[in-house]
């Protein structure tokens, strides 16, 4: 027996993403040109930092698009993945560009130059009031891996831009031009630890591990309190999406007609959408006479070491 629901993002995701893509280039060339001019590494960096968020609002839009694709012959699950891989390749690119921030600062340790420190405050209190205003709109759509992706993206670099702006009022009140190169380690770790973190979820999707803060005996204990269910076993859960999870199990009742145990399926289908958010739901059942009124749980057995007895 076989169920499944299927989300979609409302058009005002898509004009939200649509509208920081074009304030997100905006504020990426202000900084890069700005940095420049005021000789500072930092603002050089967020502006790297910011064209990362680019890409990720390019593929957020477009996984956007693929998840709201019904299945077909050939993606039979539809394209819910998209927005997943989109975060992963999304996070790598983070990676790259805080190993670069990382040798820029590098070389600005050894080779300082004068920062104009009352630029670079003003360049980072705007950008900090442009990712802060995007970091806001995106809030509401953090359940989703890709969104969030973005989401923490505009949140690490609201974050970042305080460090400019303290790290600037610093250097106007000291003159020490090494504050520069160190507010870009910073924002360097600051990409890495967002980084990671995506990177992890991610690969527990596609990896098709079991979803995040789920465990199996607690779904399996759920499946055995509906009336009827006397063993379940074969269980596999799993992740369709960031948002969307799946469920395969064996389930053993009484031997009845099948629309006793369509009511027991439905029940099933309710207790784990209500208390896990699985919605996609296969079910085999199994028929015993076996007398008696018992509730059991069979995980998988451990696989067998080489040189155990066959």
């Amino acid at each position: 027996m076989h169920s499944h629901h299927h989300g979609q993002h409302g058009r005002s995701t898509n004009w939200v993403v649509k509208l920081a893509l074009g304030i997100t280039l905006a504020l990426v060339a202000t900084e890069f040109v700005a940095g420049t001019v005021a000789h500072s590494l930092a603002l050089i960096s967020d502006g790297w930092h910011n064209l990362t968020d680019v890409p990720t609002l390019i593929l957020a839009w477009i996984a956007l698009y693929f998840e709201r694709r019904p299945p077909d012959h050939r993606k039979t699950f539809g394209y819910q993945r998209a927005g997943v891989l989109a975060a992963f390749v999304n996070a790598l690119i983070l990676v790259g560009v805080a190993v670069f921030i990382c040798f820029e600062g590098y070389e600005r340790i050894i080779h300082p130059e004068v920062v104009a420190a009352r630029t670079m405050m003003l360049v980072g209190l705007l950008a900090l009031l442009t990712n802060g205003a995007i970091s806001v709109a995106l809030s509401r759509e953090r359940q989703d891996l890709n969104l969030r992706a973005v989401f923490i993206h505009n949140l690490g670099d609201a974050l970042s831009n305080v460090g400019i702006i303290a790290g600037a009022w610093i250097i106007e009140r000291t003159g020490q031009p090494l504050i520069d190169p160190l507010v870009a380690f910073l924002i360097a770790g600051m990409i890495l630890w967002t980084a990671v973190g995506i990177i992890s979820d991610s690969m527990n999707i596609l990896l098709e591990s079991l979803p995040k803060g789920m465990k199996l005996e607690n779904v399996a204990t759920a499946m055995l309190a509906v009336p009827g269910v006397r063993e379940v076993h074969d269980v596999h859960v799993w992740s369709l999406g960031s948002e969307s999870h799946a469920l395969s199990c064996h389930v053993q009742i009484l031997d009845m007609p099948t629309s006793e145990s369509e009511r027991i399926a439905q029940r099933i289908r309710d207790a784990l959408a209500g208390e896990f958010g699985i919605t996609h739901t296969t079910i085999q059942f199994e028929h015993t006479h076996a007398p008696g009124d018992f509730h059991k749980y069979m995980p998988e057995p451990a696989a067998k070491t080489e040189g155990s007895k066959q």
